[in-house]
C-alpha cells in the first residue's frame, strides 16, 4: 500500500499553514489601523460630528472653535414679513462673540473613538448643542430690533376689524366685510421671536407664523357679526310694492337699512319716526282730499271747483301700524295703502281723479248731468237749497238708500230714492214738487239737498254707488228761468210699486221693521200729496190702508 505525500512548499510549509500565517498578519495589520484610527480621534472629532449644526467632523477643538466662530460672523437672521417685505439682523449688529471655555474640549473627551467605522459609514451620527456657545449685546440687539423697519407706525397699515356693510343691491341685504390683517406689529411679540430665534440661532424668522402681527379683534367668522347680518338680512329681504295707479313706490331693504337697528340679541328695532315720515311723504304725495280741481264742465267751460271733501285721504295712523307689522313680519308684497276716503283714480292729482263717472250739478242753471263711465245716463232740472244752503265743491257719495226720512229742524220728509253727499245734503226725489229748475230754489228752495222728480231719481240711484264724485258750483251766464214739471203719474206710479214691494215683503219683523215703517211713511206722505185726481190712480191703495193697520198693531204689541 502506497501513501501519498503532503505537498510542501520550498521551505517545507504546507499551503494551508501558509494561508493561516497570511490571514493573522492581515488581522494584525487591521488590528494596528483600528487602534492607530481610535488612538487618532482623541485629538479629533469623529465624522458625522456636528456642534450647534456646524460639521466638524476630523477638526481638533481649535478646528471646530474655529469653524465655530467663522459660523458665528456669518450668521443672519432673516426677518420675512408680509407684503413680501424682509429685513435682517447680522451678528455684527449685535456683536455675537463665541462663549466656549472647555464645552468642545469636554466633548471630544466625552467622544468615544473606538466607534470610528460605525460614523464614518454613516451608521452612526454625533450632533451636539452647547446652549452657551456665544455671547452677543441685548443692547445691541434692542437697538436693532427697535431700528426694523417693519415697527415704523406711520407706515404700517392698521388692521381692521370685520364689519357690517351697508346695503348691497347685489346681494339685497348687508355683506360682511372681511377683516384685514395689515402690517402693524406687536412690539413686544416681535421682541421675544426675535431674541427666541437668536438665541437658538435660526437663520429665519417668519413673523406671520410667529403671531408678531397686531391682529383684528372682530374677524368675518364671529359669531355675533354673524347673527347681526343674518337678523338684518331677514328684515332687508323684504320688498312691499305700493301700486298708486299708474305710479309704483317701491319699499325695499335700500329704505329698510336706514331704519333698522340692531338689539345685539338677534333682534332689530324699527324706527317709528322714519315709518312715520315715510308714510306722510306718501300721502302728501297722492292725498286729493279738500284740493281745488280744475273741471271742464258740459258748458264747455273750464272753471276751478273750489272746496269738497271728496278725494283720497290716508289714514296715516293705520297706514304706519300696519306697514310696520308687515316689515317685523318680513312679509313682502303688494300693499293698499288704509284710506279715510278714496276717489275714482289714483295717481293723477285732485284733477280728474274722480273718474269718468260723476254728478255734475250747476246750482246757476239749476241743472244737472250724471254720466256714468263717460257716457250720460240722465240729466235734469231741480230745485237746490234756498239762500246758498247746497254748498259747492267736490263730495262723494255717502252711501244709498231707498225708503229714508229725512227729519231736520220744522221739517221731517220720507224720500223714496236718497244719496247724500254731505253733512245732511244729498239727491233725492221730491214727491211733493210739480215743478223743478228756474229759479224756484229763490223762494221755495229745499234745506240744501238737491230735489229731484221721481224718475230721475230713480234712474239714478240704479246706476249710483257710493264713493260717486258729485261737482257743485255756479256757473255765471247759465241762468235759466224755465222749468220741467214732475206729472202725478209719475208719482202715482211709485207707489203702487211701494206698496207692492210692502205686500211682497210679507209681515212686519223685527228684522224688516225700518224699511216697512218708512216705506208706509213714503207711501202715505207721497199720496197726501196727490191731487185728487191723481190718488185714483193710485189703484191698490186698499194695499196701504192694510200696511197701515199692519205697522199700527205691530207698534201696539212690540
Amino acid at each position: 500500500m502506497t501513501t501519498e505525500k503532503t505537498r510542501k512548499t520550498g521551505r517545507g510549509l504546507s499551503w494551508p499553514v501558509v494561508l493561516l500565517i497570511i490571514v493573522l498578519v492581515l488581522l494584525v495589520i487591521a488590528g494596528g489601523v483600528y487602534v492607530a484610527r481610535a488612538m487618532g480621534y482623541e485629538e479629533k472629532f469623529l465624522p458625522g460630528t456636528s456642534i450647534n449644526g456646524v460639521d466638524v467632523s476630523g477638526l481638533t477643538v481649535d478646528g471646530a472653535e474655529q469653524a465655530l466662530d467663522d459660523n458665528l460672523t456669518n450668521y443672519t437672521l432673516t426677518l420675512v414679513e408680509r407684503e413680501n417685505v424682509t429685513e435682517t439682523i447680522t451678528a455684527e449688529d449685535i456683536s455675537m462673540a463665541l462663549d466656549l471655555g472647555d464645552s468642545v474640549e469636554q466633548l471630544l473627551e466625552a467622544q468615544n473613538g473606538w466607534l470610528w467605522p460605525l460614523c464614518a459609514l454613516g451608521q452612526r451620527s454625533n450632533e451636539a448643542t452647547l446652549e452657551t456657545a456665544f455671547v452677543y449685546d441685548s443692547d445691541a440687539l434692542s437697538a436693532a430690533i427697535a431700528a426694523l423697519t417693519c415697527l415704523d407706525s406711520a407706515t404700517a397699515v392698521q388692521p381692521t376689524d370685520a364689519y357690517i356693510s351697508g346695503y348691497d343691491s347685489e346681494a339685497g341685504g348687508v355683506v360682511i366685510q372681511a377683516e384685514t390683517q395689515g402690517t402693524l406689529v406687536d412690539e413686544d411679540a416681535l421682541t421675544a421671536a426675535v431674541v427666541a430665534a437668536v438665541d437658538a440661532m435660526e437663520a429665519e424668522l417668519d413673523l406671520d407664523a410667529a403671531g408678531c402681527y397686531v391682529a383684528p379683534t372682530v374677524t368675518s367668522d364671529d359669531p355675533d357679526l354673524v347673527l347681526e347680518a343674518e337678523t338684518l338680512n331677514g328684515y332687508l329681504g323684504v320688498t312691499i310694492t305700493y301700486e298708486m295707479g299708474e305710479d309704483t313706490v317701491v319699499l325695499d331693504g335700500s329704505t329698510l337699512i336706514d331704519w333698522l337697528t340692531y338689539n345685539g340679541d338677534g333682534t332689530a328695532t324699527l324706527d317709528s319716526d322714519a315709518v312715520a315720515a315715510f308714510v306722510k311723504n306718501l300721502a302728501s304725495t297722492y292725498n286729493t282730499i279738500f284740493s281745488n280741481r280744475t273741471f271742464t264742465t258740459t258748458y264747455g267751460q273750464t272753471i276751478t271747483v273750489e272746496g269738497g271733501d271728496y278725494g283720497w285721504w290716508m289714514d296715516q295712523n293705520s297706514e304706519v301700524e300696519e306697514l310696520t307689522q308687515q316689515i317685523l313680519d318680513q312679509e313682502s308684497g303688494t300693499r293698499e295703502p288704509v284710506w279715510y276716503s278714496e276717489a275714482a283714480v289714483l295717481g293723477i292729482g285732485a284733477t280728474g281723479d274722480y273718474g269718468d263717472t260723476y254728478v255734475e250739478i250747476n246750482l246757476t242753471a239749476q241743472h244737472l248731468y250724471y254720466y256714468k263711465d263717460g257716457a250720460l245716463v240722465v240729466e235734469s232740472d231741480f230745485v237746490s237749497g234756498k239762500n246758498d244752503a247746497t254748498p259747492t265743491g267736490t263730495y262723494g257719495i255717502l252711501y244709498c238708500e231707498r225708503y229714508a226720512t229725512l227729519n231736520g229742524e220744522n221739517y221731517s220728509s220720507p224720500v223714496s230714492y236718497w244719496m247724500p253727499f254731505y253733512n245732511g245734503v244729498g239727491l233725492h226725489d221730491a214727491s211733493w214738487r210739480t215743478s223743478f229748475g228756474g229759479t224756484i230754489y229763490k223762494t221755495s228752495g229745499s234745506h240744501g239737498c238737491i230735489n229731484l222728480p221721481i224718475k230721475v231719481a230713480k234712474k239714478i240711484y240704479e246706476n249710483m254707488s257710493a264713493g260717486t264724485a258729485v261737482i257743485v258750483y255756479k256757473l255765471s251766464g247759465t241762468e235759466s228761468s224755465s222749468t220741467t214739471t214732475q206729472s202725478n203719474e209719475d208719482i202715482a206710479s211709485a207707489i203702487v210699486d211701494a206698496l207692492e214691494e210692502i205686500t211682497a215683503e210679507g209681515e212686519i219683523t223685527s228684522s224688516n221693521y225700518n224699511k216697512m215703517s218708512k216705506r208706509i211713511q213714503w207711501v202715505e206722505a207721497a199720496y197726501d200729496d196727490l191731487s185728487s185726481s191723481a190718488k185714483k190712480l193710485v189703484s191698490n191703495y186698499d194695499l196701504l190702508e192694510d200696511a197701515v193697520e199692519a205697522l199700527k198693531e205691530y207698534d201696539s204689541t212690540h
